[in-house]
Order: structure tokens, then C-alpha cells, then sequence
């Protein structure tokens, strides 16, 4: 175990292809089928909401994204940073969609377009700080550094979405929307495993503790999501 430094990276060659990471590509692959079976599974359960269809988008649109990291860490030597790109763009997405998704609960129109209003806002900003910071600093050499501001984005939309509306819900609406709250609980501590660089094993780095935590929270997001729905029926039959 390794604290503030990374591990050599592993190489595989494959027909004469040079495979960079292969546990990165393994764990990020396993949480993109996983991501995209939760979305069929809400997609099964055929809740026609606007809060359940804007969690099915966000489970397609991570599946994807993730399965688009696990490229850009095997390709690497051929893509370098460029080719993290389309994991780092579809990632700010799927976090605005998280935030989309949590403000359809939010009963009040004006409150709920103000939010809609603000948290889109905020992924243009966000956008415009990635750009500026991908065009003028030597992401090839440091590519964390392309990643922070989709990590921050990623952390205050998580947290303030998800987390504090979540927990907010839970008290004022339906208890099933802790599930939310304590899925961000259960991703958190990837934030510290990235960060700060605590690498366990050269087989199972911070990446791949990331990935775990993260596969865990989004379960919890998909049990929240089939709770308020499962419930909202019931009241309603």
C-alpha cells in the first residue's frame, strides 16, 4: 500500500497493442454494465414519472461514461489525455443529470425551475473552467489535472443534490428517499481514495477503490428511486 504516489502502471501487450491499466478498464467496465442493468431494471418496473425517467437517462448516461473511462485508462498510450475526454465531458453530464433528477421532486414550480435554472447554469460554468483548463495547462504530462474540475463538480452536485436533498426529502416527503443521503455517504470516501492518492495494491489502485464505492452508491440510488416510486403508488391505489 502506497499514500500520495501512484503505482507503475500496468502493461499489457495484446496483439501487438499496448493495454495501459487493465484493472482500471476491468473495474470501470464492471460498473458500466452494472449502471446500465439498473437502468433496465427501472426501465422494467415502467414507473412513467418524470423523477423515475430522469434516473433511468442518468444510469444510461453513466454506464456509458464509465465504460468510456475504462478506455481512456487502457488506450492511454495512444490517446494520452485526449483520450479521457469523452469519459470527463459525459461525466459533468450525468452529475447535472443526478441534480435533474432529484429537482423533479421538488413540488413547488417556481422553487423547482429557480433550481432547474441554477444547477444548469452551474454545469456551463463548469464547462467553460474544464475548457480553459484542458486548452492551457499540460494535462498529457498530469491529466488529474484535467480531472479536478469534473471531481469538484462532481462532489458539490452529489453532495448538495442527492445528499442534502435527499436527506431534506426523507424528512418531508417519503422515507425511502434516505436511500439517496446514504448513497452519497457510501461514495464519499472515493473522493479521499483519489485525492489523496491511497493505492492498496498495484492491481486494485485508487481507481479501482473509486469504483467500488461508486457501483455501491448508485445501487443506493436506484433503491431510493424504486422506494419513492413503489410508494407514491401505494398511496395513490
Amino acid at each position: 500500500m502506497i499514500i500520495e504516489h501512484d503505482f507503475p502502471k500496468i502493461e499489457w501487450s495484446f496483439m501487438d497493442y499496448i493495454i495501459l491499466e487493465p484493472n482500471a478498464l476491468i473495474t470501470d467496465t464492471l460498473m458500466a454494465l452494472i449502471s446500465l442493468y439498473l437502468a433496465y431494471l427501472l426501465y422494467e418496473k415502467k414507473f412513467n414519472s418524470t423523477f423515475s425517467n430522469r434516473w433511468f437517462i442518468f444510469f444510461i448516461v453513466f454506464g456509458i461514461s464509465s465504460f468510456l473511462g475504462g478506455l481512456g485508462h487502457a488506450l492511454f498510450y495512444y490517446f494520452s489525455a485526449m483520450g479521457k475526454m469523452p469519459n470527463w465531458i459525459s461525466g459533468i453530464v450525468a452529475i447535472y443529470l443526478i441534480e435533474r433528477a432529484m429537482a423533479a421532486a421538488i413540488e413547488n414550480d417556481k422553487k423547482r425551475i429557480k433550481y432547474e435554472n441554477f444547477i444548469l447554469l452551474k454545469m456551463i460554468l463548469v464547462f467553460a473552467i474544464f475548457t480553459w483548463v484542458v486548452s492551457t495547462q499540460a494535462i498529457n504530462d498530469k491529466p488529474e489535472i484535467g480531472f479536478l474540475p469534473v471531481a469538484i463538480h462532481t462532489v458539490i452536485a452529489v453532495v448538495s443534490s442527492a445528499g442534502i436533498l435527499g436527506y431534506k426529502f426523507s424528512k418531508t416527503k417519503d422515507k425511502a428517499y434516505s436511500y439517496f443521503y446514504w448513497g452519497v455517504l457510501i461514495i464519499l470516501p472515493s473522493t479521499f481514495f483519489f485525492l489523496l492518492k491511497i493505492n492498496l495494491a498495484n492491481w486494485f489502485d485508487k481507481n479501482d477503490c473509486s469504483h467500488i464505492f461508486i457501483t455501491l452508491g448508485i445501487l443506493f440510488f436506484y433503491l431510493g428511486t424504486v422506494g419513492v416510486e413503489t410508494n407514491k403508488l401505494k398511496r395513490n391505489a
